[in-house]
């Protein structure tokens, strides 16, 4: 049995996410602001947030001061180092902002069965995501492309992905 206030220090890293999580979920309240990801490593807090046009420096370094605000009084910052920023266009997709915020864009979606597929993302929903993918084959000498929409359920998704072109 475990005596109140001694917990087992591999439990402090994602209780510290989820108070962390708590936080900024406070204080973006009511803006478009969305929180991606909150990772606690040994020495570093890493906070990932967007919103749909694109989370600005400002924003970030708006919220890296409050949290710096906030986890001073608690001790943290004196072992940890913060870090606020956007998720990255190539990282995977972790929430529905996320999605919202590619849709029309070309994915890459690997399924958990190892198939990947690539299109354009038309729709996401609390069920899952519509897919519009294009192909093109040669029918008597004359190109032909073929649009094909698929849907995947979330519990089928392993991972999206932006494709970036430039």
């Amino acid at each position: 049995m475990r005596k109140e206030g001694t917990e087992s220090p591999f439990l402090l890293p994602m209780k510290d996410a989820l108070q962390i999580a708590e936080l900024v979920e406070n204080q973006i309240k009511g803006s478009d602001i969305f929180l991606v990801d909150v990772k606690v490593t040994s020495g570093k807090i890493t906070v990932l947030a967007d919103k749909p046009s694109g989370i600005t420096i400002k924003e970030c370094i708006t919220l890296n001061r409050y949290l710096t605000g906030e986890l001073e009084v608690d001790g943290m910052l004196e072992t940890h180092e913060l870090e606020v920023s956007s998720p990255g266009m190539d990282q995977p997709f972790k929430v529905m902002g996320q999605y919202m915020r590619g849709l029309g864009r070309q994915v890459r979606v690997s399924t958990k069965e190892g198939v990947q597929h690539e299109g354009t993302l038309l729709s996401a929903g609390p069920e899952g995501i519509d897919l519009l993918m294009k192909s093109t084959s040669k029918i008597n000498n004359k190109k032909a492309t073929t649009e094909q929409q698929l849907h995947f359920p979330f519990e089928t998704i392993k991972e999206t992905k932006l494709i970036l072109t430039f």
